[in-house]
C-alpha cells in the first residue's frame, strides 16, 4: 500500500508525524508521503518514525498558489538529503503569513473581538497558524456557531479581512525545482472544475512541472483515466494519495486510494 499525500500536525492534520507513521504501519502502508501545507516541519520526525516502524517516508510539501480564480496546489517531493533546501522559500511564506495574522488579529481587536496572537499560536499547537485557527477561537469564545459563520460574518468583513499575498504556480514550481525536488500538480480535478485543466497543465509544464496526481480521494475512474492520458501525453510522472488529514477531519481514509506500486518507484528513481 502506498499513500503519497498526507498531512500532520505540522500543518492542518490531527496526527503528529510519529502517530501518522505508526498508523500507516498498522494499515500495511509501505511508502508514505508527508506533504504538509507550506511546511516541512514534520518531515524530520516522520523520517525518524519511518526508521522505527519500517515505513519508507517520501519527504514532501503541498504549496497553495493562486491561478486565475482558482486556488491551485502544487506538491513538491524530495529525497532525504535535499528536502531542507526548500526552507528559505517557506521562511518567506511564513513571514508574510505572520504579518497577515498580526494584522488580522489587530483588526479583530479594533472591532471588539477578544482574541490574541498568543491564543492563535496555542490553537495551532506547533503547526502553521492561520485563519482556521482564528475561526476556531471565535467559535470557542461564542462569537459564532461554526467555521462557515466565522468566515462569512467576521473574517471576511471589509473592516477585518486582510488580503493574502499571492503565491503563484510559477514561483512554487520553480522553487521546488531549484531545491532539487519534483513539482507535481495536486488533485487536478479541482482545477478541472474551472475548465482550465489543459491550459493550466501546459503552462505549468513550461514552468518546470514534472508530475500530476492521478489518484486522489476526490478522483473518480474517469478522472484517473483523463489524468493518466495527460501524463502519458506530456511525459509526466504520476503520483497518488489520499490527502489524509485525520480520522476526525473528514471521511478520507489513510491509504484508501489504490496507487499502483510502480509509481512510487518511478518517483523515487527520479528523486535519486
Amino acid at each position: 500500500m502506498i499513500d503519497l499525500h498526507t498531512h500532520t500536525t505540522a500543518s492542518d492534520g490531527s496526527l503528529t508525524p510519529e502517530q501518522l507513521v505508526k498508523k500507516a504501519k498498522l494499515l500495511g502502508i509501505t511508502h508514505l508521503g508527508i506533504t504538509d501545507h507550506d511546511s516541512i516541519n514534520g518531515v524530520g520526525d516522520a523520517l525518524s518514525a519511518g526508521e522505527k516502524y519500517g515505513v519508507t517516508i517520501v519527504p514532501g510539501v503541498e504549496l497553495g498558489t493562486d491561478y486565475l480564480k482558482t486556488e491551485t496546489h502544487i506538491l513538491g517531493y524530495f529525497n532525504k538529503q535535499n528536502y531542507m533546501n526548500i526552507k528559505p522559500y517557506f521562511d518567506w511564506i511564513l513571514e508574510k503569513r505572520d504579518q497577515r495574522n498580526l494584522q488580522l488579529i489587530e483588526n479583530l481587536q479594533h472591532a471588539g473581538f477578544s482574541v490574541s496572537i498568543e491564543e492563535v499560536m496555542k490553537k495551532a499547537d506547533g503547526g502553521t497558524p492561520g485563519r482556521p485557527h482564528i475561526a476556531q477561537l471565535l467559535i470557542e469564545k461564542g462569537y459564532v456557531m461554526n467555521i462557515d459563520d466565522a468566515f462569512s460574518s467576521i473574517l471576511l468583513r471589509e473592516d477585518i479581512y486582510v488580503k493574502r499575498e499571492k503565491t503563484t504556480p510559477k514561483s512554487a514550481i520553480q522553487e521546488i525545482v531549484k531545491a532539487g525536488g519534483i513539482p507535481v500538480l495536486a488533485h487536478p480535478v479541482y482545477l478541472d472544475m474551472e475548465n482550465e485543466f489543459e491550459n493550466a497543465l501546459t503552462l505549468f509544464i513550461s514552468y518546470g512541472l514534472k508530475g500530476i496526481e492521478v489518484y486522489h480521494s476526490d478522483h473518480k475512474k474517469e478522472h484517473e483515466d483523463k489524468y493518466m492520458s495527460a501524463a502519458n501525453k506530456y511525459h509526466l510522472l504520476m503520483t497518488g494519495g489520499s490527502d489524509y488529514h485525520g480520522d476526525n477531519k473528514d471521511k478520507v481514509i489513510l491509504g484508501g486510494v489504490k496507487v499502483p506500486e510502480h509509481l512510487v518507484f518511478d518517483l523515487l528513481q527520479a528523486l535519486g
